[in-house]
């Protein structure tokens, strides 16, 4: 028993003096592009190939599986796919199949070689309508090396639900314990809705430094409901690709509160919150809702949220009622809005947080509240072009610094080159606080970061922070790039980085998007396509929207970016480039969508091209499907 002890107390140390593995390749929240691929004998169990790594249990027998609702057993896995957005330094995973693991079929997922992997399920597409029902979810999770030796690793399963994430941790630390039986429960006033994901990780692995990244093995996962009863899945059902990260079209809110109590739900056109609000609520709101801070609804309803209040004004609701278009901020797939104080003045007064006596939200349509939060805007942007600095892939405890120290010549003339006013340098990390930089530029040794307080000038979002080049300016001085001979990063606290990037061409925010509806359309490179002539619809909605401030979203397929083709006021033209044929828009999406400000535009039709547009399509120099034209206003 005491031999026993000491070895487990010998296992735990070293798996808590481990450090999870840095890549280099680019690191973060692309998933994969659609469906996983499949072998083509991964539907047929007769055919399947037996990984030798996987055709024996490593260590004991995990315990004998009950029912399970995905067993593997048909040989189908359609319904996974990578997701790298639920923690930092996860890539792809190296593929996907069906194997003989541990006395039954289980879902191989091979490493990368050089990172951690998520593992998506499809929860809507497998339980339908019933994925609301799921608050427990378990899984047989196991691992194998490629050099047949154990190695401790750890990982959590997340529930994504509408852009937010809630994890439960597991760790196999024994030999003995692997695999094991790993669960999840879903939180309360939580449920799986359409789009909503469960990621099963392998964060942290013990044999990254010795023989690369473990193979994960997946079984018996299990959706059941609150009675403890099996939801049966349906494992045909196919993958849909992760949203990355952040919405382009929401801010990162940074020093947020909740509004309690909030929480409620109605019919198309009915009220629902607080009225009146209790002394505690008004409190709050007069004391966050301020100029320059932003109130953030989370819902569910097929129309956005408004809200109605009396403030200044009496009784008023703040959207424009001859159409109910909200002016603020809508998710890209809905269930989020926000609105700016200001949006808000303008239908309530100047002041209005201190005259408040109710506060509760509407819509068109039945809908849920789930929360209301006020906090400020971060500066956190959704970057329409990055380059990478390679190898800026470390690790230190608080206080030390990593990096490249000293600079090679190919790295001083990449940073020269790309690192200057107007761009935005972008770090991915993993740490308790978040990372600024150190470096000399023209004032030697010195942290970018305030000293006195420690607190980071840039812009910080889940597991990421933004520097732009002026604020880093201001601590290394102007024309810094042009004279480091070192660049680290430094954290109050245990650190890993795991890239380095410098984007410009920022995504802009916009509100009151409407879609030119008829756009949707596909074609070979070189060709257009799109509405042409317009009729006199789009012409009068395009005359309307695309006028100064206002920005043109299109979402698309390509390998190459889409631009535009119309005449306006020169005749025709394409507005791009054509000696290089790079569009001067945002492109984001990890390619799937492109922003042209009205501005750029304008900088090839001339001013006023939108009213003399008799056509619009889109053009790409590769075969490309375009599956919407959206316009929306920034100012």
């Amino acid at each position: 028993m005491k031999a026993k002890k000491v070895l487990a107390l010998c296992v735990a140390a070293a798996m808590t003096m481990s450090l999870a593995a840095c890549g280099n390749e680019e690191a973060g929240g692309n998933a994969s592009q659609g469906t996983v691929e499949q072998s083509p004998e991964s539907t047929a169990e007769s055919t399947q190939e037996e990984s030798p790594a996987s055709s024996e249990a490593p260590g004991d027998a995990a315990p004998e599986a009950g029912p399970a609702s995905i067993d593997f057993e048909d040989g189908l896995f359609g319904f996974v796919g990578d997701n790298t957005t639920v923690a930092g330094g996860l890539g792809n995973a190296g593929g996907y199949s069906i194997v003989d693991y541990n006395g039954s079929k289980a879902l191989e997922v091979a490493p990368n070689g050089a990172k951690g992997v998520g593992v998506g399920f499809q929860i809507d597409a497998l339980l339908g309508d019933k994925a609301a029902q799921v608050k427990t979810v378990e899984a047989s999770v196991g691992v194998s090396s490629s050099d047949g030796k154990f190695y401790a690793c750890s990982g959590k399963v997340y529930g994504l639900y509408a852009g937010e994430k809630d994890g439960d941790a597991w760790s196999v630390y024994l030999e003995t314990a692997n695999p094991k039986t790993v669960s999840y429960e879903v939180p309360e006033g939580r449920s799986f809705g359409e789009g909503d994901n469960l990621v099963i990780s392998l964060e942290t692995d013990n044999a990254s430094s010795e023989s690369g990244w473990q193979t994960l093995y997946i079984d018996n996962v299990t959706f059941k409901d609150a009675d403890g009863n099996v939801i049966e899945a349906d494992t045909s059902a196919e993958y849909a690709v992760a949203e990355t990260g952040l919405d382009p079209n929401l801010m990162v809110l940074k020093d947020v509160v909740e509004l309690e109590g909030f929480a409620g739900s109605g019919a198309g056109w009915s009220q629902s919150g607080p009225n009146p609000l209790t002394e505690e609520q008004a409190a709050l709101i007069a004391e966050n809702l301020v100029p320059g801070s932003v109130i953030e609804i989370e819902y569910s309803s097929d129309s956005p949220i408004w809200l109605v209040s009396d403030g200044q004004t009496g009784w008023q609701r703040a959207v424009d009622e001859s159409t109910f278009a909200v002016c603020g901020y809508v998710a890209a797939n809905g269930g989020k809005v926000q609105y700016t104080y200001e949006q808000l003045a303008s239908f309530w007064g100047e002041g209005f947080e201190q005259n408040m006596t109710f506060l509760q939200g509407e819509s068109s349509a039945d809908f849920e509240i789930f929360s209301v939060k006020i906090g400020v805007d971060s500066g956190f942007v959704t970057l329409g072009s990055t380059v990478e600095l390679e190898g800026f892939v470390c690790s230190g405890s608080g206080w030390s610094q990593a990096g490249f120290n000293p600079l090679t010549d190919e790295q001083k003339a990449f940073i020269t080159e790309n690192l200057v006013p107007g761009t935005v340098l972008e770090i991915e990390y993993s740490a308790e606080s978040p990372i600024w930089l150190v470096s000399d530029g023209q004032t030697g040794w010195h942290r970018a970061v305030d000293e006195s307080s420690y607190e980071v000038c840039g812009a910080v979002a889940d597991g990421k922070v933004q520097y732009t080049y002026e604020q880093l300016a201001s601590f290394w001085g102007e024309g810094f790039e042009q004279n480091m001979t070192f660049l680290q990063g430094e954290s109050a606290a245990d650190f890993e980085i795991f890239s380095v990037k410098i984007g410009s061409g920022a995504v802009q925010r916009a509100h009151d998007l409407v879609e030119v509806e008829g756009f949707a359309g596909s074609g070979a490179g070189w060709s257009q396509s799109g509405p042409n002539p317009l009729t006199e619809e789009q012409v009068a909605l395009i005359a309307e929207k695309l006028v100064p401030g206002s920005v043109l979203n299109i979402e698309y397929t390509a390998d190459t970016p889409i631009w535009l083709v119309s005449d306006g006021q020169t005749g025709w033209q394409r507005a791009v480039d054509e000696s290089t044929y790079e569009v001067c828009g945002a492109v984001y999406k990890d390619g799937g969508a492109v922003q042209y400000t009205y501005e750029q535009l304008a900088s090839f039709w001339g001013e006023g091209f939108e009213k003399k547009m008799t056509f619009l399509q889109g053009e790409s120099s590769s075969d490309y499907e375009i599956y919407s034209v959206k316009i929306g206003q920034t100012n």
